[in-house]
């Protein structure tokens, strides 16, 4: 019996996960309605799911699926020419419990009804529903049925009763389902911190997850009116919300879920941005000020090669003196890593309506290699070709490359493996001088220099302004934030505040190459602008 339960759940989760969009594109292209597409692909997946139930087992699932389809839809064509509306007088409530002659429910409606009532049995719970295939469609008798539930026999009657009210009020109304303000399409999104499962990626690769979320956002909803909202079958609306509950993106309350991570809509986006370029520029002029009175003393430190020139140190300290603002910021806050998960992971994860901003404020700062070779790039939205410069290392170059710098190694050591990995790193982020030792075209830094350059800035005239600045925008966030969303999503506000202000970095960098102290590389896709190594 177990292995049976677990073959139906096997093929149930296989259809949603790997069918249903399908099935659904292959009813609209046939029928080439919205409406009869949904109808349809509700019924041949209701046909499938009752066959699964019955112990049915295909050798081929895919092609047993797709014959199915191929027969619902000869049906539905058939019928769509004969289809009149509702003539029958005939009330569900009509027959009595105990009738047992056979599929009643089949024989007192037409071939309308019965698509209507397929539709309905997609929305009530699985408690009701399952009791009316059983009795209805399976031709199991109540006692039947009150044994295997373990129930007793007067509450499969009084189910039985409450789903054929539920089933006529239903099939009686006109289902309008509702509008959201936005699509999956207009969504895109963005993560951080230890993701080693995959989580949450891989449960967002498609478009019904990605409505539940979005109608679950700021809107607590049980799965019944998600069902109804969504028009998803309840059975799958079940299945893709345990899912989603499960990979921490749906908080229960209650009977209630509510999606709890940021969705942030076009208003949000725009409100936030407002509220960080209010005094952008006069934050850039006071980090530049910083740069202009501290460069002699940072480009004393080492971090970079004579033939290495200011402007590639300026590219990499902007963004990284804002970290240091926004981490100093945070840490005032309490505000540390990302979310922990119920799996030991701690990551974040953050939803944004696509929105036309006055200008581009996705910035990447990645990291590759392990903690005693650590390169790290600062990735620029904006500019042709900024975004992936001459690209990032694989994680055998940054060995190599870092193995290379802290023992001085020349070309000529190389073992035939790493001269080849150094192919990839010749001309990009390092080359070799005249006696083929390996010297960095990228800042080479250590956990010393780092700390003696916050030391520097932490000592300067403007630092306090800026802080103090960061501090009062971290409030205007928070404050925005909180009256546009539910309060589930205020205990992890912080960590979406820290996201929003990493925009500020690409401000900064806008309002200096404005100003002409950023100078763009003339040839983008050869530059390594942003990039370094820090050497334990």
């Amino acid at each position: 019996m177990q292995a049976a339960n677990e073959t139906r759940a096997r093929l149930t989760a296989e259809l949603c996960d790997s069918y249903m969009e399908k099935l659904f594109y292959f009813c609209l292209k046939k029928t080439s309605n919205n409406e009869d597409a949904e109808d349809l692909s509700q019924d041949i997946a209701y046909q499938i799911i009752a066959a699964i139930n019955k112990g049915t087992v295909p050798l081929n699932f895919s092609a047993w699926v797709w014959q199915i389809a191929r027969n619902r839809y000869s049906v539905w064509a058939s019928n769509k020419h004969v289809r009149r509306e509702l003539i029958s007088d005939s009330d569900i409530s009509d027959h009595e419990l105990e009738d047992e002659s056979g599929n009643i429910l089949d024989g007192m409606i037409d071939a309308e009804q019965q698509a209507l009532l397929r539709r309905e049995l997609a929305f009530i719970k699985s408690d009701y529903r399952n009791i009316v295939v059983a009795y209805y469609i399976d031709d199991v008798n109540v006692r039947e049925i009150a044994a295997s539930l373990s129930l007793s026999v007067s509450a499969v009657q009084q189910r039985l009763h409450r789903a054929r009210k539920m089933l006529k009020e239903g099939m009686e109304m006109s289902r309008e389902f509702g509008k959201r303000s936005y699509h999956p399409e207009n969504i895109t999104f963005a993560a951080s911190g230890d993701q080693p499962s995959g989580l949450p990626w891989k449960v967002v690769r498609r478009k019904i997850p990605i409505n539940i979320l979005l109608q679950a956002s700021n809107n607590p909803s049980t799965i019944e009116e998600l069902s109804m909202e969504l028009g998803i079958a309840l059975p799958y609306m079940e299945e893709e919300v345990e899912i989603l509950h499960r990979a921490t993106l749906l908080e229960k309350q209650g009977d209630k879920y509510v999606t709890n991570f940021f969705i942030m809509d076009k208003e949000c986006r725009i409100a936030d941005y407002n509220a960080m370029r209010e005094n952008s520029k006069e934050r850039s002029r006071l980090i530049n000020e910083f740069i202009d009175d501290a460069l002699p003393e940072i480009r004393a430190l080492g971090i970079a090669g004579e033939h290495i020139g200011d402007n590639a140190i300026r590219w990499w300290l902007v963004p990284h003196l804002i970290d240091l603002l926004i981490e100093k910021t945070v840490k005032s806050k309490s505000v540390y890593e990302p979310p922990k998960r119920a799996n030991g992971e701690s990551w974040g994860f953050v939803g944004y309506e696509l929105t036309e901003l006055p200008e581009e404020t996705v910035s990447g700062d990645n990291g590759r290699g392990p903690a005693g070779s650590l390169f790290r790039a600062y990735k620029y939205s904006g500019y042709d070709n900024m975004w992936h410069q001459c690209g990032e290392p694989d994680y055998d170059e940054v060995i190599l490359l870092g193995d290379c710098l802290r023992n001085q190694r020349r070309t000529g050591s190389f073992t035939n493996n790493e001269a080849s990995i150094w192919k990839k790193i010749d001309g990009r982020y390092a080359h070799a001088d005249a006696d083929g030792t390996i010297v960095s075209d990228v800042l080479v830094l250590s956990a010393e220099k780092l700390g003696l350059i916050e030391d520097l800035f932490a000592g300067h005239r403007n630092y306090a302004a800026l802080v103090n600045g960061y501090t009062e925008l971290y409030l205007k966030l928070e404050e925005i934030l909180k009256q546009r969303s539910h309060r589930v999503l205020h205990k992890n506000i912080g960590y979406n505040i820290r996201m929003e202000l990493y925009a500020t970095r690409m401000m900064a960098v806008h309002d200096l190459v404005e100003s002409g102290v950023l100078k763009l590389p003339e040839d983008p896709e050869k530059s390594s602008l942003g990039m370094s190594i820090t050497l334990g």
